[in-house]
């Protein structure tokens, strides 16, 4: 594995400082000393500062979540619409396992804490969930969901998971996602695996 430059570990710190604390609570040079980086980098890799560094976090942690339903693409035969989803819930499982609750989606926390002073920021996230729902509605479609229900099943799929992942927070528990779960296996046809 390649070591990371300075912009990438500044970009991932900001992404995994962002989900636990929120945007508001993270500051610039808690990512920098995060990320081990030069504190000069910032203002050399962001010039826009941190909105720029909330963008490029939001994408980062997209292309995260894309990565495994895009390498459900390739598979031969593809997965079931239940075990494209279940990916999902499990990943967000992980989260809040390595993160003792405290991990949820920098995407989620831009939103929350900065989009509204920024169109820029209101664009990334836009396009952020979009990269994350195009390769979750296209492993839908191949896993046997009908073309024009795909987007929406992919689109309830990322706000339910969302959803339980801040309920699961609070909670400190997996119950949320155990429900969300389950509510999906029966919507998609599957024995619920909880």
């Amino acid at each position: 594995m390649t070591e990371r430059s300075p912009r990438e570990r500044t970009v991932r710190s900001a992404a995994l400082l962002f989900r636990e604390r929120g945007v508001g609570a993270t500051g610039m040079r808690e990512i920098v000393a995060h990320a081990g980086a030069p504190r000069g980098s910032l203002q050399h890799y962001f010039p826009g500062g941190k909105h720029e560094l909330v963008a490029e976090a939001m994408a980062w942690m997209a292309e995260r979540a894309a990565r495994p339903l895009r390498a459900s693409l390739e598979q031969d035969p593809p997965p079931d619409a239940a075990a494209v989803v279940r990916g999902v819930v499990d990943r967000f499982r992980e989260v809040l396992a390595i993160t003792d609750f405290r991990g949820g989606c920098p995407i989620v926390a831009g939103v929350a804490d900065a989009v509204w002073e920024d169109a820029g920021l209101a664009d990334a996230a836009r396009a952020a969930f979009g990269q994350w729902l195009d390769p979750l509605t296209r492993a839908l479609g191949r896993g046997g969901i009908d073309e024009d229900r795909a987007p929406r099943l992919a689109m309830m799929v990322v706000c339910a998971v969302e959803g339980a992942v801040v309920v699961g927070r609070a909670w400190r528990d997996e119950s949320a996602l155990d429900a969300v779960q389950a509510e999906l296996d029966l919507l998609l046809g599957a024995t619920p695996t909880r």
